[in-house]
């Protein structure tokens, strides 16, 4: 069927698709995204400036970012009755338009419009999560969610793949740059104002136990944060690796989209989610984590999987007035 776009968007409908955009999961709650709506649709551009972390994929990051956002807006105007077409780095003279979101006269997706319902109760969780693993048949969702949109999800689930995954975390870690720490520390500090991440929903700081326990990944390691407490982590988490066939922008773009589906399939069925992404932010232990995924492609993301204890708050958004912008506006 051929698609046609319109411009059907009124103001009201406007700052529904955009306060859903803005919902997305982004590196750091960073949130390096800015929109403008047109007579077509929207358009999704990312912000850089400020927003990215001083590491090897902080690139990537940003587009990843902008593609769960771009899956949201997507998510919204199925919610109001509309079909969408995405156009991925439309203008070759504007590297930072990432995405045009068009509206058509095509019936909505109702697999996006179930989808809808859970935006609100999507978090990034960093608590304890309880010890039983998740049920092959919602693994099989979460697969099915990311296959939808191009990318693949690989569970870690065999020997020796999956010490090597933590062992490759580990190593990231303990490695991780000064000027990344110092960044971080920065961001979090009870100077910022606000913080990038709020005490409530950095987690608790992961208690001492056995050498070989499974590392979840302390955002604020180092720095003396009142109200955090201590926990003891699930020593096995599930893990796993979100991976796309190429590794360039427009596969970034892939995997954000990729990532938001299966995050908000997985909050459908209860499943909370947290990152692991270490290695990936350091060039030279990214291989190390595609070695595992040759057959697939190239990592784009790894995760935490499972049914948490707590829910944290909901993360603080900016004012939509900030990432609403004017078409042709700096």
């Amino acid at each position: 069927m051929q698609h046609t776009d319109h411009a059907t968007l009124n103001a009201s409908e406007q700052l529904v698709v955009a306060a859903a955009a803005a919902a997305a999961p982004s590196v750091f709650n960073t949130q390096p995204w800015s929109f403008v709506f047109t007579d077509a649709g929207m358009e999704v551009h990312a912000d850089p400036h400020d927003a990215s972390m001083p590491t090897a994929s902080a690139a990537r990051d940003v587009r990843l970012s902008c593609g769960a956002a771009v899956f949201n807006a997507r998510v919204a105007l199925a919610r109001r009755g509309h079909g969408s077409r995405v156009s991925v780095f439309p203008d070759e003279g504007d590297p930072l338009l990432v995405a045009r979101v068009a509206v058509t006269d095509d019936a909505p997706d109702r697999a996006l419009d179930e989808l809808y319902r859970w935006l609100g109760s999507r978090r990034t969780n960093r608590y304890p999560f309880r010890p039983e693993g998740i049920p092959a048949a919602v693994l099989a969702l979460l697969h099915d969610a990311a296959r939808r949109e191009g990318a693949t999800l690989r569970l870690l689930e065999g020997e020796p793949e999956y010490q090597r995954m933590l062992t490759s975390i580990r190593h990231a870690t303990w490695a991780e740059d000064d000027a990344v720490r110092e960044d971080r520390g920065a961001r979090l500090s009870p100077s910022a104002r606000p913080p990038a991440i709020p005490v409530g929903n950095l987690g608790p700081v992961p208690r001492p136990g056995r050498p070989d326990d499974a590392p979840v990944r302390d955002m604020a390691q180092g720095l003396d944060l009142p109200g955090r407490g201590s926990a003891a982590f699930e020593p096995h988490p599930d893990l796993a690796v979100l991976e796309t066939a190429d590794d360039d922008p427009g596969a970034w773009i892939a995997a954000g989209q990729a990532l938001q589906r299966l995050l908000l399939e997985a909050t459908g069925h209860g499943i909370a989610a947290s990152f692991a992404n270490q290695p990936l932010e350091d060039a030279e232990l990214r291989p190390d984590v595609a070695s595992g995924a040759a057959h697939f492609g190239h990592p784009q993301m790894v995760l935490r999987l499972g049914y948490a204890t707590q829910q944290p708050p909901i993360p603080p958004r900016r004012p939509l007035s900030q990432v609403i912008r004017e078409s042709g506006a700096a």
